[in-house]
């Protein structure tokens, strides 16, 4: 399997890196382009991979082509390229939808995909988008590549906002909680980098003991809260608070500005 990559971002990176670490492809697999012949050489000197002089050589030498460019340039960059038969297209794209896709390549060639930020530690959440059309070859191909930094979750296109709130762009808010905890521990005298290293290998650990748990996440913190103890007075503290309605009120906000957005580039 040949690779292109049409934009190559920090999540390109993160996937072209995936794929070479865990040995699913070699560097000769792999295919890009860039805008200056300067940036070109500097990754084929840094990655080792294959850099073409335009986008359509990309398509040209490759099966599978990741697309992984601004929403604005989208547009552009499609309307410039010829796709082959039989070529797979993988859009990263945030807001453009998969009709949008199709005009430019046919649906049974297209898959919508959303890794998160996650990826660049084998560690995304990445939504594959349901296309009965596409081939089960093709898709497996997509599962293949996306593996390689993390795990896959099939999503119908019409959830797909609500995977981005709750995988795409939560780590954000992960990220304040790991650092708000770490700053109350430096208020009590902890460096702050030992904080943040304790608090971040606790949530790392919580989430896999609720992958890993038969019970809930409710279940699970009545198993740490001892009757009278310190656990249940936090908890306690956080359902007297506006702790749970303002994490909805942001995963609110984030549905809401996912439909906007991809209104506003289906105009």
């Amino acid at each position: 399997m040949k690779i292109g990559f049409i934009g190559f971002g920090n999540m390109a990176r993160a996937i072209a890196k995936g794929l070479i670490d865990n040995e699913v492809l070699k560097e000769d697999d792999l295919f890009f382009s860039t805008r200056s012949e300067e940036s070109r050489l500097a990754i084929e000197k840094e990655w080792h991979i294959n850099g073409m002089a335009s986008n359509q050589a990309v398509v040209d030498q490759s099966d599978v082509i990741l697309l992984a460019v601004k929403p604005h340039q989208v547009d552009q960059v499609l309307s410039e390229l010829t796709f082959p038969a039989g070529l797979l297209l993988l859009s990263v794209v945030a807001g453009y939808s998969s009709d949008q896709l199709n005009q430019y390549i046919p649906a049974d060639q297209c898959i919508r995909t959303m890794p998160n930020l996650n990826a660049q530690v084998n560690a995304s959440m990445t939504a594959l988008v349901e296309n009965k059309q596409v081939t089960e070859e093709d898709m497996a191909k997509a599962k293949i590549i996306f593996n390689a930094v993390g795990e896959v979750m099939m999503v119908p296109e019409d959830q797909l906002g609500i995977f981005i709130a709750l995988a795409g762009s939560s780590p954000a808010l992960v990220f304040l909680f790991i650092d708000t905890l770490a700053r109350a521990a430096v208020k009590y005298g902890m460096p702050k980098d030992k904080a943040t290293e304790i608090a971040a290998q606790a949530v790392l650990g919580s989430g896999k003991t609720v992958k890993e748990a038969s019970d809930s996440p409710w279940n699970l913190i009545d198993h740490v809260s001892s009757p009278g103890g310190i656990t249940v007075e936090a908890v306690l503290s956080l359902l007297e608070s506006d702790f749970s309605s303002s994490l909805i009120t942001a995963v609110d906000k984030m549905i809401e500005k996912n439909e906007e957005m991809t209104k506003k580039n289906a105009e």
